[in-house]
């Protein structure tokens, strides 16, 4: 059923199924012929490895960088903020 003008698209569909699926629809087109959609339904892969959460930290890890984040000072020009009449 697949035409030579056919869109392609891959989906993927996470772990709503266990194996690949291959679905195709046709919408109307006016003036043209039908388009054939082939939907190819992917499903997440369950071979991952899996890392696992945070790794083991030693005492002899190199410490994340900080940032401080420095905020500016009101002077002594108020700004409008509105809503006044």
């Amino acid at each position: 059923m697949v035409q030579a003008e056919a869109l392609k698209v891959d989906v993927p569909v996470g772990f709503l199924l266990a194996e690949p699926r291959e679905v195709v629809v046709s919408v109307d087109r006016p003036e043209a012929a039908p388009l054939a959609i082939r939907l190819r339904l992917i499903p997440a892969a369950s071979d991952r490895p899996d890392f696992g959460g945070e790794p083991v930290r030693s005492p002899h890890d190199t410490p994340a960088p900080t940032r401080r984040i420095t905020r500016l000072r009101a002077t002594e020009i108020e700004h409008d903020l509105g809503g006044g009449d």
